[in-house]
């Protein structure tokens, strides 16, 4: 990463609540299926909905705490009753809602579903970057639910979009520091309240790019 790398983030969508009020908009899907949905299912199904372009493209998920309700009622569910409902098992894996929301729109390429601690939301970003190309761009969401929702979805290409913002990738220079709170500090970066955005962990940050 010696050299930058340029892209572009486009259809940027944002969720920043609490647990009981999301404020989420799920009208694009069947009721039935929105009944089964945990909060970060939600958030995550309604800013990936709001990024995604309609055309076939790769899906990157990322969550530092993923499902972890469903996990908690799992295990109080096998302490009690010395068994697991296939559903609530099959709905707590971590790449659960990628699936989801690729059957839902009939995407037929590749998802990929991480987890980093304090660096998820850097991390699914530079993995989402790694796997552009020329062909291919990557649907990029970060979200999670515990003690308050969060969630963001964006596009990432190679070419530009409408209305999108180029970017440009570099190994971390001593002038920029990591962020405690990636989440918040994408979100000023994007909306123009700050010039770079750097992961927690210094590894990379990235800088709006002359057009």
């Amino acid at each position: 990463m010696n050299q930058k790398k340029e892209f572009y983030i486009s259809n940027v969508n944002f969720i920043k609540g609490n647990k009981d009020n999301t404020d989420t908009d799920l009208s694009f899907m069947p009721a039935i299926q929105r009944r089964k949905l945990s909060p970060v299912d939600k958030a995550a199904m309604c800013v990936m909905h709001g990024a995604y372009p309609e055309y076939q493209t790769e899906i990157v998920f990322a969550s530092r705490y993923g499902e972890l309700d469903r996990l908690d009622k799992i295990i109080s569910q096998y302490q009690e009753d010395n068994e697991v409902s296939p559903f609530a098992f099959s709905t707590s894996v971590h790449n659960s809602v990628a699936g989801q929301f690729s059957l839902l729109n009939g995407i037929k390429k590749s998802y990929n579903a991480l987890a980093s601690d304090e660096n998820t939301f850097s991390t699914g970003l530079l993995d989402s970057i790694v796997r552009l190309n020329k062909d291919n761009d990557v649907l990029y969401c970060y979200a999670d639910a515990y003690k308050k929702v969060t969630a963001c979805a964006m596009l990432l290409s190679q070419k530009p979009k409408e209305n999108s913002i180029k970017v440009e990738l570099w190994q971390k220079q001593s002038a920029f520091n990591g962020t405690d709170d990636e989440f918040e500090e994408f979100q000023k970066f994007v909306e123009g309240e700050k010039d770079s955005f750097c992961a927690a962990d210094g590894l990379f940050f990235i800088k709006k790019g002359a057009e």
